[in-house]
């Protein structure tokens, strides 16, 4: 599966960046998340569940960041296991951009993979779930980073 989005978030780019490293303000910006954890500077624990279809998976996934160039990119790996959701592995490169306003852009490109029952039957809906996750995110994500900047 491959995504990619681009992204306005009303608030400066150091805003963005701090936001988009804080366990707290991505716990609240993730739909359905239950908990965030930060482990080191640069891995946290994140537990949430989706709905796909009538099926409500539950996914641990642990996120790692890599090839951190403060205030400006990195690459976020994440590799999640849950009962149902069976095993889910991705990659995104971000990179953050000024823009006039006091306004971010975010642009993503992400890859993933998902194995299991769920992956089995259900590819197409996956990759549906997987864009409306990434919007829903992303607006939740400039709701409250705006509300702080």
């Amino acid at each position: 599966m491959e995504m990619t989005g681009r992204y306005i978030i009303n608030a400066p780019r150091d805003k963005v960046w701090t936001a988009m490293n804080d366990p707290q303000v991505l716990k609240q910006a993730i739909p359905r998340c239950d908990e965030a954890i930060r482990h080191t500077d640069t891995e946290f624990t994140a537990v949430f569940s989706f709905k796909l279809g009538f099926i409500k998976p539950r996914l641990e996934s642990l996120i790692s960041l890599s090839d951190v160039n403060a205030p400006n990119s990195y690459v976020m790996t994440a590799e999640g296991k849950g009962k149902l959701a069976g095993l889910a592995k991705g990659r995104a490169n971000v990179t953050l951009y000024s823009q006039e306003n006091n306004k971010t852009l975010l642009e993503f490109h992400a890859s993933g993979d998902m194995q299991g029952t769920i992956a089995e039957m259900a590819s197409k809906l996956v990759t549906k779930t997987a864009q409306k996750l990434a919007d829903d995110f992303f607006a939740r994500f400039d709701d409250v980073v705006s509300k702080e900047a």
